[in-house]
């Protein structure tokens, strides 16, 4: 696959920038920008790495690292993504937030109506500004308020039994009674935690197992009956939402490696 980049720097708002890759491989190190970075997560997943735990964002969300935060962005697994990053000026969401500071956004934003606005800037459009001030203002609702923070719980018992081959199904309510919550608390803070559903998340880790799999030989038929898909159409659209990817591109690559999971 070919990679593009696009780099932009709007001449309003404290000049504004846009950067944005296609089918992206190559991934900076762990870095910071003094800036909020407001990610447009165009195919794939995203996996970003900060010191309070892995976040997960996946095609169609919008990902957020804070201002001053140290992060690493990359793909959830070996394939590439697809990203556009607006990077915002915190003086300007404060502004934008009646003059409140902004400290935290919330870490992914699920919002088709924001997602469309700033993706519709990143294409270029008319009046601008105008539709700059209306995305930031309709951003500065998803501030974490101080006293929205709390504590959140590990998780990372999940990572086992979403890795268990042959997969076994797992439902949300026996997820939930393993860590003492009802079944709505439980989704709720999970995706406060990782950026994503519970369930989300196990199909992220069934589809690295079935793409290591894959690599190393394993017909699809079988894959699919060890990773719990119906058959390969199952599978195969799995791997098209979460991981950008098809069967045929897997099969065709001729690669014979062991792939470690991230996030564990």
């Amino acid at each position: 696959m070919s990679k593009s980049f696009q780099n932009l720097k709007f001449e309003f708002l404290d000049n504004i920038e846009l950067f944005s890759s296609e089918d992206e491989t190559e991934y900076f190190p762990f870095h910071v920008h003094d800036y909020f970075c407001i990610s447009l997560i165009c195919k794939g997943t995203e996996l970003l790495q900060t010191p309070d735990g892995d976040h997960y964002a996946t095609s169609g969300l919008i990902s957020i690292t804070q201002a001053d935060e140290v992060h690493k962005n990359s793909s959830v697994d070996t394939s590439p993504y697809s990203y556009k990053t607006f990077y915002v000026n915190p003086d300007v969401l404060k502004y934008y937030n009646n003059g409140k500071k902004i400290q935290r956004l919330q870490r992914v934003i699920d919002d088709r109506a924001l997602y469309t606005g700033f993706n519709y800037l990143s294409l270029g459009g008319e009046n601008r500004l105008q539709d700059f001030q209306k995305a930031l203002k309709r951003l500065t609702a998803y501030d974490e308020k101080e006293e929205e923070k709390q504590a959140i719980p590990s998780f990372s018992f999940i990572d086992e039994l979403a890795g268990t081959i042959p997969y076994v199904p797992i439902k949300l309510e026996d997820l939930s009674k393993k860590f003492f919550m009802s079944k709505f608390h439980f989704a709720r803070e999970f995706k406060k935690a990782k950026g994503i559903s519970p369930m989300s998340y196990i199909m992220i880790k069934r589809l690295n197992n079935s793409k290591r799999m894959l690599l190393q030989g394993e017909d699809i038929q079988t894959v699919c009956y060890l990773m719990g898909f119906y058959d390969a159409a199952h599978l195969n659209t799995a791997f098209k939402r979460f991981f950008g990817i098809t069967l045929r591109m897997i099969k065709s690559s001729n690669i014979i490696q062991d792939i470690s999971v991230k996030g564990k």
